[in-house]
């Protein structure tokens, strides 16, 4: 199976060892990286550069119109490998009709319906899957709090499944590190009404 790494990147050129050191043991067939403001010069790498802050929804959403392989990770820039297998153990539970990646932490409850999903700082699926999907919603203020959230809503009401990847299946994020000095008050909070009104739309609408 092909993948393609996509990564939103704005600023913060420390991580770049990181990142490199983790593609170079994954090995993906393709990287592209949506340049939203001072990404660093990587070799081999495919960039999408308007001169821009696309923000994260719609970046990851051109990196997906790019890519040209069968899969797509979308991938935070904010990583550290714990093992190089990690792209492996990823694309071993890839297959149409699922997303995987790691457990998101905390499962909302919209009218008593829980509703887990896969943390967006790592999430797979099938190119073809992803845009039937729409991709990621760009109407969620940045930085895309409960993006992740609504793309997995829409893929199990299309019938789709969630696969979760092992806490340690080789890679880490560094939780909240590009978002940090960002002004997010309210945001979150905002974003999450939108979901919830998203998921009472899609779960009242019976399947099939």
């Amino acid at each position: 199976m092909t993948v393609t790494v996509v990564t939103p990147w704005l600023g913060h050129p420390e991580l770049c060892p990181a990142y490199l050191a983790a593609m170079q043991a994954g090995q993906p067939d393709e990287i592209v990286i949506v340049n939203n403001g001072d990404a660093p010069d990587l070799l081999d790498v495919y960039y999408i550069d308007h001169g821009t802050n696309y923000g994260f929804s719609r970046a990851c959403n051109l990196g997906l119109e790019r890519a040209t392989t069968e899969a797509v990770l979308f991938l935070n820039n904010d990583v550290r490998m714990s093992r190089p297998d990690w792209l492996r153990t990823i694309l071993d539970e890839l297959r149409p009709g699922v997303l995987v990646g790691p457990l998101g932490p905390t499962a909302v409850r919209v009218d008593g319906c829980r509703l887990p999903y896969v943390d967006g700082w790592c999430l797979a699926g099938m190119r073809d899957d992803l845009l039937a999907l729409g991709g990621w919603d760009e109407g969620y203020e940045e930085p895309s709090y409960w993006g992740d959230n609504d793309l997995c809503l829409r893929a199990v009401r299309a019938g789709m499944r969630l696969v979760y990847l092992p806490d340690d299946f080789g890679l880490r994020h560094i939780s909240n590190y590009t978002t940090r000095r960002m002004d997010v008050s309210g945001v979150s909070e905002r974003n999450r009404a939108r979901f919830e009104a998203r998921a009472r739309r899609v779960l009242a609408v019976p399947v099939g």
